[in-house]
């Protein structure tokens, strides 16, 4: 999981693949709860950036795990944090929409949106999102 400060102090959460890596399914998620968390807690926005193909199955399982777990994550957070003002997505794109995706995110650093799954790009056209 690689954290880094994007637009506007987003914290920008990015999970790296997992692969068949069945332990590293616990660290990514729990690192990236604890570092939502903690950014959430001091007032700045979130934004977790996955692979869209992770969301709808076409990588491995354990990445599909991790990225619907995230999502679960997101949506939670964002219930929990609507009282204090909390604000954390979602930035799903695929191969090549690089550009969109740090577009949203930007985007959200003056948002007032919260878990929320934003999806960019045509890697979704056609298909079904969970």
């Amino acid at each position: 999981m690689s954290a880094e400060r994007g637009s506007g102090e987003v914290l920008v959460l990015r999970p790296g693949p997992v692969g068949d890596d069945l332990d590293a399914v616990t660290p990514a998620l729990t690192g990236a709860f604890a570092a939502a968390r903690e950014a959430l807690e001091a007032g700045r926005p979130v934004a977790v950036v996955l692979d869209a193909g992770d969301l709808l199955g076409q990588g491995s399982p354990l990445d599909a795990a991790v990225a619907t777990g995230l999502v679960g994550m997101v949506r939670t957070l964002g219930i929990e944090g609507a009282k204090p003002g909390w604000r954390v997505n979602v930035v799903a794109g695929g191969e090549g929409d690089e550009a969109a995706v740090e577009e949203t995110v930007a985007m959200l650093a003056g948002s007032s949106l919260t878990g929320q799954l934003l999806t960019v790009g045509g890697a979704n056209l056609g298909k079904v999102v969970p």
